[in-house]
């Protein structure tokens, strides 16, 4: 399939088929696309916790608003922004771009200077709201790197992110959850698989100045 028809393959799986897991193999590889999401100066501020523990995903139900498809998933990633965006942050992306691109991090003093002051700039509440914007453009390369592997999966914003928080222990790990996705494989009685998608016409969705 071209990309147009890959996206039009792919819909929001309301229900997933339990007898059929993905392989770690297969998750890892949509991470590693996802991975490669645009972000606001490259600098990723958020991670994505990998859940297939069957029991910890039912324990999440409750806290997603009774959803389902929480539970009948193969995987459920949570993404979360972090909460430790700070100068030591900072020197450590400094470090990746210096071993990646085989350069010194000497010469990366006014980049790293830049960021320093961008970060010290905002309060924590700012933070979390950049990093959230990043996790948004993150989940739209998640939800195509899915439909490119004929993977399942579904955006979720209706769920509870403090209890998320307390039940995954995040806050331990310096995260916040902004934004949740499961994927799987569909079940062959999930309505909504049938249902022709809809889209306002192009015309309708661009202003030429």
């Amino acid at each position: 399939m071209n990309l147009k028809e890959i996206l039009n393959w792919r819909y929001s799986t309301k229900q997933f088929d339990e007898t059929n897991p993905l392989k770690d193999e297969q998750v890892k590889k949509v991470l590693d696309l996802t991975n490669l999401s645009a972000a606001s100066y490259g600098m990723q501020p958020f991670k994505m916790v990998v859940i297939k523990n069957q029991d910890l995903k039912q324990k999440l139900v409750a806290s997603s608003y009774g959803q389902t498809n929480i539970a009948d998933s193969s995987h459920l990633i949570v993404f979360a922004a972090r909460t430790d965006i700070n100068e030591d942050f900072v020197e450590n992306y400094i470090g990746h771009i210096a071993k990646q691109r085989n350069v010194s991090v000497e010469s990366q003093a006014s980049f790293k200077k830049m960021l320093i002051n961008y970060i010290n700039n905002k309060d924590s509440e700012s933070l979390f709201k950049w990093a959230s914007e990043q996790i948004y453009i993150a989940m739209g390369t998640f939800l195509i790197a899915c439909a490119s592997e004929q993977i399942d999966a579904c955006p979720i914003g209706g769920f509870i992110p403090k209890q998320y928080d307390e039940i995954l222990d995040l806050e331990k790990h310096n995260l916040k959850s902004v934004v949740v996705a499961v994927m799987g494989y569909r079940h062959k009685e999930d309505k909504y698989q049938h249902k022709q998608k809809v889209r306002k016409p192009l015309n309708e969705m661009i202003l030429e100045l």
